[in-house]
């Protein structure tokens, strides 16, 4: 493409005038007596004696015109588009989950919903901006520490939103955009689930790996009897355990005391830890974060000291569940203390 007369000219002085049109190139040879080149060329004229002045025709003009407006369709087609907003707050529903949004802030910040009284909770803020889930509910979270950590979370973002690094803000958006219905659906999970929690289930006969289950999940097993005060009922090997109906009525209950934040975050920490009762010694400090795996994985443990273990296959897995649980932990363990059983 021509990017000025002057360039044009230049070439003349060379002997030769090479234009761009669409996908043809046209090519003149300038010489002083012969006029057939720019007979058959209509874009390039000869003037008087030797000088040579060539001229766009407004064909080519257009067409020039044209492309360039295609390349710049097609510039803005292939970046990613930024994130939404309604009435002056971010809706989170523009940011793209394959992490091809562009970050479009500048900072990321905190601010209190009551100056006078902090206990009402704070705004996690995208350049002085509120954030808006999904399903458009305004993020307020309970306590300080977790508005700052999605502040942390958003500040750390680089050119690209990338929402695998945003753990605590999608547990956020989990806990405000559960619906009634919703909690009906989790709580029955939980009842559900208590037949076949591992931490009620022993191997049948005497071995090794019985041994490692007495060790490693009767500390669990203790506490959450005194916790509800109703001892839970041990299946062996591939049994379903059969838990008396008055504990199973007063864990109702409990999970229908707890809000939405308390009763989302322990249903995340129970589905990466397959049981609920790990999931309240978690909580609690029964059970350390850096003992978990081998708690919850203990079978899968046994097996591969025996077998051997796929390289790097386990402590993936280790890791993966780690940073499952952390976010949720943090949040249970930095709002007000989950009410206790009745």
């Amino acid at each position: 493409m021509i990017r000025s007369l002057k360039f044009i000219n230049r070439c003349n002085k060379n002997g030769f005038v090479v234009l761009n049109r669409g996908n043809k190139l046209f090519t003149s040879t300038s010489t002083n007596n012969s006029n057939s080149s720019n007979n058959q060329n209509p874009i390039i004229n000869n003037n008087n004696n030797n000088e040579t002045t060539t001229e766009l025709s407004a064909e080519l003009k257009a067409s020039i015109k044209l492309e360039e407006q295609k390349k710049i369709v097609k510039e803005v087609m292939d970046k990613p588009q930024s994130s939404k907003f309604l009435k002056g707050d971010v809706l989170l529903e523009g940011v793209k989950s394959d992490g091809s949004s562009l970050r479009w802030y500048k900072t990321a910040s905190i601010a209190r919903t009551e100056p006078e009284n902090p206990d009402q909770g704070y705004y996690p803020l995208i350049d002085d901006r509120k954030m808006r889930t999904p399903s458009n509910h305004l993020i307020i979270t309970p306590s300080k520490e977790i508005a700052y950590a999605v502040a942390a979370e958003w500040r750390a973002q680089e050119k690209y939103i990338k929402p695998s690094r945003l753990p605590i803000t999608q547990t956020i958006i989990t806990c405000l955009d559960v619906r009634p219905e919703g909690r009906f659906k989790i709580i029955g999970e939980f009842i559900n689930h208590l037949a076949t929690d591992p931490i009620c289930n022993r191997e049948q006969n005497d071995s090794k790996l019985k041994q490692l289950q007495n060790e490693l999940y009767e500390p669990v097993l203790e506490f959450v009897n005194q916790y509800y005060g109703i001892p839970f009922s041990i299946s062996k090997h591939l049994s379903i355990s059969k838990h008396p109906q008055e504990l199973l009525d007063k864990i109702e209950r409990h999970l229908h005391s707890m809000n939405n934040w308390e009763l989302v975050c322990l249903q995340l920490i129970s589905q990466s830890s397959k049981s609920y009762l790990v999931a309240l010694a978690l909580y609690y400090g029964k059970l350390r974060l850096d003992n978990l795996y081998q708690t919850i994985a203990l079978e899968e443990e046994y097996q591969s000291e025996t077998w051997g273990k796929i390289p790097f296959g386990h402590d993936l897995a280790e890791c993966e569940t780690h940073n499952e649980i952390a976010p949720p932990l943090f949040m249970l363990r930095n709002m007000n203390p989950i009410p206790l059983p009745k």
